[in-house]
């Protein structure tokens, strides 16, 4: 899709990927592609200074013209090293540049070439262009958000540096040619220089389900178990972090597993009944694991003959790590785990700091542990390999933090 706004502002026209456009407000339709077979998709769109016309342009450099809008020339015969992504005409309307996914720029008519990124190793293709309202020059922004100026343009700021929710799709210059914004595809809007914010459409968007949170208690780093029901034992797992900027996911949504009996608050649990606690908990301070550290920021403790989590409510040391000597049995053993047995859950594993320290019998030894194929005692399991993902990622400087439950209550923590 591309669009176009007639020069009052009192309309706009878009155009379909087939060619198809359609005017609306103060806009008139002067033409199309539609029902012509295309060799390329269209891909952008400019309007004349007049607003009696407009040309479109295909990503094959393929370049419509109607109205009043002259044709000036295009890149349909020439082979492009990268497809064309977009075009901006001149303030005259005599001529029209053509950008490319990789920088490239070609102009026509009156445009002046000013320079481009063709040469330029870019860390994300280029997906827009703006023009300077005296025609000298222009920006180019790529999808990460980096910005870059020609002729008379002048950098006024990127995202560049910014971890985004999701890729820039476009921009347009400020008043005056002092600024720019940038729009993401999610709606997200970004100004710089005398470009001011008015608003976005992310608001009409889901947002994250970590901004939805009641609060993330200062950690910079949020793993998110939503669970369908209370008495559901799947549930999803996403991980968050904040880099200064905002907060960004950063997996795919993982599938977990959750306690046998479902979920209950964290302290209405009695010990052994294997629900999974609702709430926020902390990332124990040491991992764990049968197998060698996958990797881990954590202090890492590879599992060795002796190795226990008390879970004897009864004992002074209940639910924490304990070890004793290879062989010797523990007054605790009966009511807890020898944890160098379990390699099918412990390969490696995460404590959550639930019931830690110990405010009564309310449960014990709940990890994030390795899916055995079956719901858990009150632990979270997922797949190995996404496991050792998001242990790997775990950062004790970034204070992270496990928030857990069903969504009906989730969000209330």
């Amino acid at each position: 899709m591309a669009i176009a706004a007639t020069p009052d502002g009192g309309g706009y026209w878009v155009a379909s990927s087939t060619g198809g456009v359609y005017p609306f407000g103060d806009a008139h339709s002067y033409g199309s592609m539609s029902g012509t077979v295309l060799n390329a998709p269209v891909v952008g769109m400019a309007a004349t200074p007049s607003g009696q016309g407009y040309w479109l342009v295909a990503s094959d450099g393929g370049v419509f013209s109607y109205g009043d809008a002259s044709f000036f020339g295009s890149t349909g015969g020439m082979h492009l090293n990268a497809p064309l992504v977009g075009m901006a005409a001149t303030p005259s309307g005599n001529g029209y540049w053509l950008v490319a996914s990789d920088g490239g720029v070609f102009s026509y008519g009156d445009a002046t070439f000013h320079g481009s990124t063709g040469s330029i190793r870019l860390n994300e293709p280029v997906v827009g262009m703006a023009v300077t309202p005296s025609g000298n020059g222009y920006w180019l922004v790529a999808s990460d958000g980096g910005v870059f100026s020609y002729g008379d343009a002048t950098f006024h700021g990127s995202t560049g540096s910014i971890r985004l929710n999701e890729p820039i799709d476009g921009m347009a210059p400020g008043p005056g040619g002092g600024g720019y914004w940038l729009v993401a595809t999610d709606g997200g809007l970004f100004n710089f220089g005398s470009a001011a914010f008015d608003g976005s459409a992310t608001g009409d968007i889901s947002p994250l389900l970590v901004n939805q949170l009641a609060s993330t208690g200062g950690a910079q780093q949020v793993l998110i178990v939503d669970a369908p029901s209370p008495d559901s034992t799947t549930a999803t797992l996403t991980a968050y972090e904040n880099d200064g900027a905002g907060w960004y996911q950063v997996f795919g949504a993982m599938p977990a597993v959750d306690g046998a009996n479902g979920w209950l608050a964290g302290p209405s649990r009695t010990e052994g009944d294997d629900t999974t606690p609702e709430g926020m908990y902390a990332v124990g301070s040491t991992m764990y694991g049968t197998n060698a550290d996958p990797g881990t920021q954590f202090p890492y403790h590879q599992l060795v003959c002796g190795d226990w989590w008390d879970e004897d409510s009864a004992s002074p040391t209940y639910n924490t790590f304990q070890h004793v000597a290879c062989g010797t049995t523990p007054p605790y053993a009966n009511e807890s785990e020898a944890l160098w047995t379990e390699g099918n859950a412990y390969p490696s594993m995460a404590v959550i700091d639930y019931n830690s320290p110990p405010t009564g019998p309310l449960g014990s030894g709940i990890f994030l542990h390795a899916d055995t194929g079956s719901p858990t005692a009150g632990c979270v399991s997922l797949p190995l390999n996404d496991l050792d993902a998001v242990l790997d990622w775990l950062n004790p400087a970034l204070r992270p933090v496990v928030v857990m439950g069903p969504d009906s209550v989730i969000r209330s923590f």
